[in-house]
Parts: C-alpha cells; structure tokens; sequence
C-alpha cells in the first residue's frame, strides 16, 4: 500500500510540468495564416520569432515536408538521430498537421513524466519538485524532441545506480539513436566499473550499448548512407554561433574546419581530464559525466538554447544545490529570450538588431557561459570523494 502510494504521489507532483508542457502547446500552435496548404508555411518563422512561440516539432512538419509521408532517411533527408527521425515521422501519419502535433506532444509530455518518475525513485522527493516547477518545461519542453533523449539519460544513470548494468548499456544505446549526447555517459560509467574490478558488469553494460547503439544506426549506415550521414555533414558545416568560435571565424584566425577540430580537442581534453579525477576516485562517474556534459556544451561550436535543459535534468541526480538549480533556469529563460528576440528582430528586418546584438547578446551569453561552466566545475569540486572500491562489483543485481 505504501509502495502505491509513493507511486501515485511522485506521479501527482509531476502535474505541474505537464501544465507547463500543456501551456506550452497552446502558446505555440500557429495560427491558421501561417499555414498555407496545412503546415507551416514561410511566414511561420517571423510570427513564432515575434511571439516568442518557435518550436522545431511545428516548423519541421513543413520545411522537412514530413506532411508527405516519406521514409526517413531512405526517401527523406533528416538531420537527426533514427529514434527521432521516424518519431516525427510516424506522427506526421496521424490526420492533418493537429494529429501530428498532438501525438508528437503527447509522447514529449510522456517522457517528460517518465523522466520524473525515474528520477523520484533515485533521488526523492525534493529532485522531482525541482523538475516538476522548472519554467524551462514551458520554453524547452516542446521546442525540440530533447525530452526523449533526456528520459534516457535518467532511465541509464538509474538503471546504473541500482546495478542493472544491461539496462543502462541498453538505454545509453538508446540514448545515442535518439539525441547523441547520453553518449557522454559511457566512457565514465565504464571505466568506473573497470576500476572496481567489475569486469563481468562492464561486458554487460558494453555489451548492450554496442548492441543497441551500432545495431540501431547500422541497417541506415549500410542501406541509407546518404540520408544517415545528414546528422553528421549537417552538424560540421553548420557556421559558429556567436561566442569564442564566432569570433575566431569573423576574424578569419580561424577555418570552420579549425573551428571544428580545435572544439572536438578541447572537448576531449576535458573529458580526459574528467576521466583522471575517476581514475583517481575524486569524483563518480555520473559526477563526471555531468560535467563532460556541460563541457562539451561549452565547446560545442553550435549552441542550443535547450542545452540548458539537459544540464538542469542532469544536475538533478547528483546532490542538489539550490542557488544552482536556480541560476540555471534564470539563465535558461534569458537565453530563450536573447534568441527569439535576436531572431525576430533579424526575420523582420528591424533596425534595432545592430544595437541588440552589441548590447544584450554579449551579456546574455557570458552569463550562458558562466553558468555551463559552474555546471561543469561543481560536480567535481564539491563531490565527497568516493570510497575506494572493493575488490569486485557485485554480480547479484547486475543484470
């Protein structure tokens, strides 16, 4: 009866993001002028900027034409993950553009709750309000598909965490098919198994990661080259936003090719660094993987303004630091603003644009910065040390 309970109670208190999400779906479904033939037409972007109402889940219905119920990758060239490729594309078979967005946005609100709940099991009570409550929902929760890769970052670290080694591998994998960035997980959760001596746990966490990740990607790997390469090719030749790299590339010290591989080493010198404090039992694996997350966000040439999303949910599972939690959603909020607002100023040809980008976006994004860069340091800087491992990992519950 308790165990009912605790089950229905985490359930209840996810009831505020889900008004979030719903708020969210009503504020961001286009209005019928923007949707000449049924989707959203051109005119959709300058009103979505202006409204502060974009979302990739309306655009994308039209700009990727999935209205004609082409196979993804073998018919239709999509720029993301297979998982999420065919999820947009199978909802755009249910009736009209109001049946795509509504099965699309009750399969985010889903994983939404699932991620929720997972975490509640993990982490309390206390996680799951910090979850529940987060304005990011409202601005983030559809904006993208990312909360169908972010319930797998829970569904992994949570399978980890109670020694269900198989699963976690698996959901990594699942992870890797559907955003790409729960791959930032295994190196750490790996090698920390490795380090406790637990080999048999590590060829199960390995074993169905590889499985899943390469068994996943392989079939369009061999039969849809083209289309599946999209995610890649699309991603390198993407120009550097505003920042650092943006900078490099205006200033001609720096090739988009330079760009590139100097943020792929510097994202690889962070992670390697993470990995010396494991090495060195200064901080856990999912500590370290937070982290790397955060860094890779850092480094990345290409920025997001739902990054922040991942973070915040990652955050969550490792001991809560309120002033933090806070500090992201502030930042979160400002970096959808500065965005929509950059973005509906240029769609509509304002002359203000200049005066913004010189005297809001710098700001906007320092503070960006900042904060994935306390992202990255507090979960090594204020982790207790681990305890030193036994001899080996416990085989009873590894499966």
């Amino acid at each position: 009866m308790r165990r009912g309970f605790s089950t229905w109670g985490k359930l209840l208190m996810l009831v505020p993001g889900l008004l979030w999400l719903f708020f969210q779906a009503v504020h961001i479904y286009p209005p019928l002028w923007v949707m000449g033939g049924g989707h959203p037409d051109f005119s959709y972007y300058a009103y979505s900027f202006t409204h502060y109402a974009y979302s990739d889940v309306v655009a994308l219905f039209g700009s990727r034409r999935l209205f004609l119920h082409l196979w993804p990758y073998f018919q239709n060239i999509i720029e993301y993950p297979v998982i999420i490729g065919f999820y947009m594309s199978f909802m755009a078979l249910l009736p009209g553009f109001l049946g795509y967005f509504t099965g699309s946005a009750l399969g985010l609100a889903l994983a939404y709750v699932v991620a929720g709940y997972v975490l509640g099991q993990n982490r309390g009570n206390e996680a799951v309000w910090w979850w529940s409550l987060s304005p990011l929902l409202f601005v983030y929760g559809l904006l993208n598909w990312d909360l169908l890769g972010i319930v797998t970052w829970g569904l992994a670290v949570g399978s980890y965490r109670r020694r269900h080694y198989a699963a976690a591998g698996a959901w990594m994998g699942v992870g890797v098919l559907t955003k790409f960035f729960p791959i930032v997980l295994f190196p750490y959760l790996a090698y920390e198994l490795w380090r406790q001596g637990g080999r048999e746990p590590l060829k199960r966490l390995a074993g169905t990661f590889g499985l899943v990740a390469v068994g996943g990607n392989l079939p369009f790997a061999l039969f849809a080259r083209r289309g599946w390469l999209e995610f890649f090719t699309f991603n390198s030749g993407r120009p550097a936003d505003p920042g650092v790299w943006g900078w490099l590339v205006n200033t001609h010290r720096l090739s988009l090719a330079g760009v590139n591989l100097f943020s792929l080493l510097a994202t690889l010198a962070g992670g390697l660094f993470l990995l010396a404090l494991v090495h060195r039992h200064r901080i856990g694996a999912v500590q370290a993987a937070t982290a790397a997350l955060a860094w890779w966000f850092l480094c990345n040439k290409v920025y997001s303004p739902q990054y922040l999303l991942w973070v915040y949910y990652a955050l969550l599972w490792l001991d809560l630091n309120p002033w933090q939690l806070l500090v992201v959603n502030v930042t979160g909020l400002l970096d959808f603003w500065m965005a929509m607002r950059w973005l509906g100023l240029g769609t509509t040809g304002s002359p203000d644009v200049a005066l913004f980008v010189d005297r809001v976006v710098p700001w906007v994004i320092f503070l960006r910065d900042l904060t994935l860069i306390w992202a990255f340091v507090h979960p090594w800087r204020s982790a207790p040390k681990p305890a030193q491992p036994r001899e080996s990992v416990s085989t009873s519950a590894e499966s």
